[in-house]
């Protein structure tokens, strides 16, 4: 009774102790990250999005939050904006990114425990030998110190992700408590509990949480014990056939059937469908050397500089890559097929399932290292569980462990080295364009910073010439270079002319600080920009990048002084674009920025043309009213408010926003002394 007390004792305080150490480490390793700036798409999706600035906690405010992000995947990711919304709630309702950072590792860390405790309940199923605390702990202590790890936990809007990690693991623990208990009527209860809870509610934060019941069916046929009753076989069957089987089925079926829903996104991409899985066997295998040794210097929030594969034997190891996952599959295979060394076929079945959604047929970017961040817990799982049985009878438990050890410390080391450099946008530019100098993002985030450090200058300009040469689809960067070069145009220190300046020839030739040479190279690099809308872009950056000089615009900012003719010869070039897929927005660009130089007429056709083409976005109708705001023309406001909501598709987030104008109109119509 005495030593089943103390067992029953040591349990319990290991089971504080450890998440303990878990929370600690990760805090410990992330920290010097915690002031970092926000960065890329953070800003679309957090900083400015109105939908996200929740002002109070009631129904009305909380709808707009849950639907602020209609942008965000096919399922819109609703729980992730709402948690978004409460970061700015309860920081005194600012973006502070301290604030929402430490959320981020806070997030992570839970993770870190709950896999601590699915680990530990998958080896306890597998092996009732092997010292299932132990493993699980150096399993779950790994995985979250690692520096590929660290996109999902510092990039603010990777929460996204890290977010529908903590309801996959936790959904995946609840199906392991039923699974491991068939025999009592809550097991399938738990069961199907944990997969559909866990499904959906990880998917309304990301949309790769719908691979849940693909990777338990994974645990399911690797390692999870062989049930001996027919009757639980059965059903055990028939829930694997209902929640993976079907599904995979009717996804398959339905691009089969509808396989324009597919390729359509290709047609905005420098890939083909078959370009990208020839690529992505190279990715995968780069992802395994960045899991097994994880250089810094090749670490990077943009990998935009990977080589796409055009064939199977270009470049040369696109053919080893292709043989190598085929290799890997077949070994996992082997492993299952002789009941040995069951944990690599886990390990190479779960990271090549938790790749299915973003790493084959889709058309996303070629490489991102947060895509890791599900697939790389079966790589650590099942790497630390097989290191152990490679030297449980070969070395003592205190070198085992030891080796551990090790290599936990050196990737805390690694990933607290890089939470450094992401604690200011200098060193995080800085770094991202040294390590990476033939990535398109990384030379025009380098050039950006610089410039709003010191303003315009050469060696900003010299970064975005490099960023637009690296990436012929790209608009973004040659629309920075005409903004920059409006500035220096603008600025007093420069000569009128210099008759020994050559004029340029190409839109890349070199910055000459010449006003002349300066506006003749303003024109060749709208040129530029016309030839490659006329061509092809990738919409969305095309079109966030015109909204956002169109700001600067219409904002009076002086870098933009005198930009509107150009800007609005932009919008029409992407309209006229063959397949552009934001044509709405552009029609509603034209309307703002020949509002703001006077021509209302036309800005009336744009706008109207733009609600005809997306008659259900709220927002085109919210800007049409604000636009009769502008004008005094309450009554036409209210108007297209009242015609708005007689849709019935208004979302929380587009009922704030018609609430927002009502308001204004009120305290305009009391400052003027209108009355109704």
């Amino acid at each position: 009774m005495k030593v089943l007390f103390q067992r029953d004792w040591i349990r319990s305080v290991s089971s504080i102790l450890i998440p303990l150490a878990i929370m600690v480490s990760v805090f410990g390793a992330y920290l010097p990250g915690k002031s970092g700036p926000f960065l890329a798409d953070d800003f679309p999706n957090i900083v400015d999005n109105s939908g996200i600035q929740l002002r109070s906690l009631n129904r009305n405010e909380l709808s707009a939050a849950w639907s602020a992000n209609n942008n965000s995947g096919p399922l819109k990711r609703p729980l992730a904006s709402l948690s978004f919304a409460l970061n700015y709630y309860f920081s005194d309702q600012q973006f502070n990114p301290i604030s929402f950072r430490l959320t981020n590792i806070a997030l992570h860390a839970v993770n870190g425990i709950l896999l601590f405790f699915c680990v530990r309940c998958l080896i306890r199923a597998h092996d009732k030998f092997a010292p299932a605390e132990v493993l699980a702990f150096w399993s779950a202590l790994i995985w979250v110190l690692h520096p590929l790890q660290l996109t999902s936990v510092l990039y603010v809007v990777q929460r996204m992700n890290s977010l529908a990690c903590l309801f996959m693991l936790a959904g995946f623990l609840v199906f392991l408590k039923g699974r491991m208990s068939l025999d009592k009527p809550a097991g399938y209860i738990l069961m199907w509990t944990g997969t559909l809870g866990g499904t959906i509610l990880g998917g309304i934060c990301k949309e790769n949480a719908l691979l849940l019941p693909l990777l338990i069916l994974v645990s399911e046929v690797t390692l999870l014990p062989v049930v001996d009753s027919k009757a639980m076989r059965e059903r055990l069957i028939a829930y694997y056939v209902i929640t993976a089987v079907i599904p995979v089925c009717l996804i398959i079926g339905y691009y089969a059937v509808f396989p324009n829903y597919l390729l359509q996104g290709y047609s905005v991409r420098d890939f083909t469908l078959t370009e990208r899985l020839f690529t992505e066997a190279r990715v995968l295998f780069y992802y395994l050397r960045l899991l097994f040794y994880p250089d810094n210097t090749e670490l990077s929030l943009a990998h935009d500089d990977f080589l796409v594969s055009s064939n199977l034997f270009s470049p040369k190891n696109t053919f080893l890559s292709v043989v190598g996952v085929l290799f890997l599959i077949g070994i996992a295979i082997s492993s299952k097929v002789r009941k040995k060394y069951s944990f690599i076929s886990f390990f190479v079945l779960w990271f090549f399932v938790g790749h299915l959604m973003e790493s084959s047929v889709f058309p996303l970017e070629l490489v991102y290292e947060h895509r890791n961040y599900i697939p790389s817990i079966g790589v650590v799982v099942g790497f630390v569980f097989v290191v152990y049985k490679v030297l449980e009878a070969r070395a003592s438990k205190l070198l085992v462990n030891s080796f551990y050890i090790s290599i936990a410390i050196s990737v805390a080391f690694a990933t607290y080295a890089r939470a450094a450099v992401w604690s200011n946008a200098n060193s995080f530019t800085y770094f991202e364009v040294r390590n990476h100098p033939e990535s398109m993002r990384a030379n025009s985030a380098y050039a950006k910073n610089l410039e709003l450090r010191i303003g315009a200058n050469p060696d900003s300009y010299q970064h975005l010439i490099k960023s637009s040469q690296l990436d012929l689809f790209e608009v973004s960067t040659l629309i920075d270079m005409f903004i920059e070069l409006n500035s220096f145009i603008n600025s007093s220190d420069l000569s009128q002319v210099s008759g020994n300046v050559s004029l340029p020839s190409r839109y890349d030739d070199p910055l000459v600080l010449d006003r002349g040479y300066m506006r003749s190279l303003m024109r060749l690099v709208n040129d530029e920009i016309m030839r490659r809308l006329a061509d092809k872009t990738f919409s969305l950056r095309t079109m966030t990048a015109i909204r956002s000089v169109t700001n600067c615009v219409i904002d009076g900012n002086p870098m933009c002084q005198g930009l509107g003719p150009n800007v609005l010869e932009w919008a029409n070039g992407a309209i006229k674009q063959p397949g552009f897929s934001h044509i709405p927005t552009m029609y509603l660009i034209d309307a703002k920025l020949n509002f703001f130089l006077g021509r209302q007429e036309k800005a009336w056709e744009s706008l109207n043309q733009a609600i005809t083409l997306s008659p259900n976005w709220m927002y085109l109708r919210a800007e049409k009213a604000h636009l009769y705001i502008v004008l005094n023309d309450y009554e036409k406001a209210e108007q297209t408010l009242v015609e708005a909501e007689a849709l019935g598709v208004a979302t929380g987030h587009d009922r704030k926003e018609f609430q927002k104008l009502r308001e204004i109109m009120s305290n305009l119509k009391s400052g003027a002394g209108v009355t109704d």
